[in-house]
Order: structure tokens, then C-alpha cells, then sequence
């Protein structure tokens, strides 16, 4: 079967070919997964859609106290961003994920459309409640990171087959506000994590005022800890601290695998550490 391969030059084309097209349609971003798709022949598409040319693509850019991270942006072009400088926890989530090849062709927009439960940039951006921006030829709307993901399903999202992700959105960090990650894998590169805990807290005073913290590779898809957050608000930074370290996120029902047993053990002490790390940069 003949394939058919798109560079759409506007943003108006591309949404009129995934119009056409729909589930018959791959879109390629930096293409870090989508090959890899192809060549294992998960998927066999009539048509690839290449997007990482689109006008405004790679912009990073700050709108009404949030930082807006175009859809084709890289990792590293979020690295050399200095509007996420001070975002320590996506800049460690960044900086481990894969090797220096796919940093510089992937991007955060299909990190997250992968859907994939150990998915580095995705965990950090799902702490940062981040919202996704996705675009049809029908119109635009806007979806929470935490809702954007089918729960207890890999690889899922609501996503629709004509929808393009065009931007993700966090917020900028104010006084008080810090970020932290914590990734455990076998090896420091080019390893899938076997645990991811994201956190984005705000301090007021010498307590939590707010926090938000996700929890990567426990489930089918990425985990939202409601009740350590609920838990650890009005903590000072060392109490939540140890608090953590001694407190099981009741959300990371684990599935049943190798790493399980190593996974109860260590959960407890990253998801500590991430919030550490948080707490020393807000």
C-alpha cells in the first residue's frame, strides 16, 4: 500500500488533512515514537503528517502569567528556554529523558500524545497542571493534562482522530512557588523509569499553601496523589518532607510486574525527595 506523506506549511492545512484523513492518519512531530511505530508495525497509516514546520511551532513564550510551550517545541529548546529556567523540576525531567539524538528531535506535545505510563516530560507537566491546547478544523479547545489521559488505560487519551495538540500551558512560577522531580530507572540514560514523581508546590509563610504531585510507571497511566497532597497542605517543608517518606500514596496501586516489590520500597523515599527538591527552589 502506497503511503502518502504530508509537511504541511499551515496550520489550516494540516487541520484539513486530519479532517480527511482521520484515524488513517499519522502525525509525525519529531518522530521519536511515531517511527518506531511504523518500522515495529504497530500501525499502518495511509497517510503521515509532518508538523514540526508549522509557523510558531517551536515558540516559548509567556501569556497572562503562564508560560506557553508550542506544540513542536523540543527538549532541548525547552532546556535553552529562560522563560523554564527556574522550572527545576521540568528542567530534570527533561534532562535525563532518552539520550542527546532524541532530546533534540522530541518534543513534550507527543510525549503526552503517546500516553505512555512512564512518559519523563508528561509526569512533570501533569504535576504542573498543565492544560493541553488541542485544534480542529471545527474549532479549538482546552484540556486539563489530568483529564486529557484515559484512566487505567496506557497509551489512551481523549484526543480526537481530527485534533492537533498545539500548545501546552503551565504556570509561570510566582514567589514562592518551587518544582521537583524524581526519576529511579537501572541506568542514568537511555532507560525507561521504573518510577517518575513529579511536584509543584506553593509556600506561604513557612507552610504548603498548595501542592501537586504525580506519580509516573505505577499504573496504566499516569497517577494523580490527591490524598498525600491533601495530607502534607500546612506542612513546613520538613514536615512534609518526612511525612512523605513515611506516607504510601493510596493512588499507586501498583500493577502486578518484576519491579513491583522494588516499587513499595522506594516510592515512599522519591516522592520525599522530589518534594525536597521543591521546597529548596520555591
Amino acid at each position: 500500500m502506497e503511503v502518502q506523506f504530508f509537511c504541511a506549511k499551515t496550520l489550516e492545512e494540516a487541520l484539513a488533512l486530519l479532517q480527511q484523513y482521520r484515524e488513517e492518519l499519522l502525525i509525525v512531530n519529531g518522530g521519536t515514537d511515531a517511527v518506531l511505530s511504523i518500522t515495529e508495525k504497530k500501525v499502518s497509516p495511509k497517510a503521515i503528517l509532518q508538523v514540526s514546520r508549522l509557523p510558531g511551532f517551536h515558540d516559548i513564550t509567556a501569556v497572562d502569567g503562564r508560560i506557553r510551550i508550542g506544540g513542536g517545541a523540543t527538549y532541548n529548546e525547552l532546556l535553552a528556554s529562560p522563560l523554564l529556567a527556574g522550572h527545576r523540576g521540568l528542567r530534570e525531567a527533561v534532562s535525563h529523558l532518552a539520550s542527546p539524538a532524541i532530546r533534540a528531535l522530541g518534543t513534550a506535545a507527543g510525549n503526552i500524545c503517546t500516553a505512555a505510563p512512564a512518559a519523563d516530560a508528561a509526569a512533570m507537566l501533569y504535576a504542573l497542571e498543565a492544560e493541553v491546547c488541542l485544534e480542529s478544523a471545527a474549532g479549538q479547545r482546552r484540556v486539563a493534562l489530568r483529564d486529557f489521559y484515559v484512566a487505567d488505560r496506557s497509551y489512551a487519551t481523549v484526543r480526537r482522530p481530527d485534533e492537533l495538540l498545539t500548545a501546552i500551558e503551565i504556570p509561570a512560577l510566582k514567589a514562592g512557588d518551587g518544582t521537583g522531580y524524581c526519576r529511579l530507572s537501572r541506568r542514568k540514560a537511555q532507560d525507561i523509569g521504573k518510577l517518575l514523581v513529579g511536584v509543584y508546590c506553593s509556600f506561604t509563610g513557612s507552610g504548603i499553601s498548595h501542592i501537586s504531585i504525580s506519580l509516573g510507571a505505577v499504573n496504566a497511566s499516569l497517577v494523580h496523589a490527591r490524598a498525600l497532597e491533601e495530607t502534607l497542605v500546612g506542612k513546613t517543608a520538613a514536615e512534609a518532607v518526612a511525612c512523605a517518606r513515611e506516607t504510601y500514596p493510596v493512588e499507586a496501586k501498583l500493577r502486578e510486574s518484576y519491579f513491583k516489590a522494588y516499587k513499595q520500597d522506594v516510592i515512599c523515599p522519591a516522592v520525599s525527595r522530589a518534594i525536597a527538591m521543591a521546597a529548596a527552589t520555591a
